[in-house]
């Protein structure tokens, strides 16, 4: 019996794009790093039919289905940060700690979006280059379980929301913005980086995925903007659809993880992991 090639590749397309969105929703929250593992699966399992612009698009669709977790999940929060500026315009039923926290909470937001954004206009070049190379995604892997390891020892979680600094911000805000490099995990890098300011370990978290919101909508302006003009092809529109929406579902169900696993002491469990694929990534680029 004859395999007709052309099911054979469209069965793999469906496939990739499949495990790409549960890794991508299962990565994006989990501090092991979304952009390592999905430039490792894009290395060693490539695509031929889905050229460079299609896979960008692609990872524009399952990055906006990541950003729709976020909304979800916190969504108590995006409320009330949506709700604090209005108040002052129209009448909105708030209490003065509420509207305070609003807009303590939008300050910071933004004074950690400029290290972010600053650190992926200078270092653009560099990140293209690590985007195609197994072994800097393994390095990076290592340096985020070394992170991992001691922000899963901090005990002291002591600092509120009215106590949070400006330095604070300024400093989370950096390391997110190190977190462009694939294999440097955003999620641990920004939370790992709140534990050992001494943030409490809701604050920590919380900030860590809404100062995401402008990240991954950066992220994905930059994929968009690569990306030519070009007819995609409606027939990538159900394996788009459906990689996005295992993106979305996959990231509620992580990002909820996360938080408890945070609320037990729990996430330098994930330094062994990262360090277990860091060194495979080595191994792989080396021999493979």
């Amino acid at each position: 019996m004859r395999t007709d090639p052309s099911g054979a590749m469209l069965a793999g397309m469906w496939l990739f794009v499949i495990v790409l969105g549960i890794v991508q929703g299962l990565t994006e929250f989990l501090p092991i790093s979304s952009s390592g593992h999905l430039v490792l699966l894009q290395v060693f399992w490539q695509q031929p039919q889905l050229g460079p612009e299609k896979l960008l698009l692609l990872d524009a669709s399952v990055h906006f289905a990541t950003l729709l977790a976020v909304l979800w999940v916190f969504r108590a929060r995006v409320v009330q940060l949506l709700r604090t500026p209005l108040s002052y315009v129209v009448p909105i039923r708030m209490s003065n700690r509420e509207r305070d926290d609003g807009m303590r909470l939008w300050g910071l937001l933004l004074i950690g979006t400029i290290p972010t954004a600053l650190i992926g206009l200078l270092l653009q070049r560099q990140i293209e280059q690590a985007f195609t190379s197994a072994s800097a995604v393994g390095i990076s892997l290592l340096i985020t379980g070394v992170l991992l390891f001691f922000a899963g020892r901090r005990t002291t979680d002591n600092r509120g929301l009215e106590e949070m600094r400006i330095r604070d911000a300024l400093l989370i805000g950096t390391m997110q913005g190190l977190a462009i490099f694939p294999g440097i995990s955003r999620s641990g890098f920004t939370i790992g980086a709140g534990l050992l300011l001494g943030l409490e370990q809701k604050l920590a978290a919380e900030f860590s995925f809404l100062l995401a919101v402008p990240a991954i909508l950066g992220a994905m302006l930059m994929e968009v903007l690569k990306i030519h003009q070009q007819q995609i092809g409606i027939s990538l529109l159900g394996p788009y659809l459906v990689g996005s929406l295992l993106a979305l579902v996959t990231g509620i169900v992580a990002l909820r993880w996360l938080l408890r696993l945070l609320q037990n002491g729990r996430l330098g469990y994930f330094a062994y992991y990262c360090w277990g694929l860091g060194i495979f990534a080595l191994f792989a680029a080396r021999f493979l």
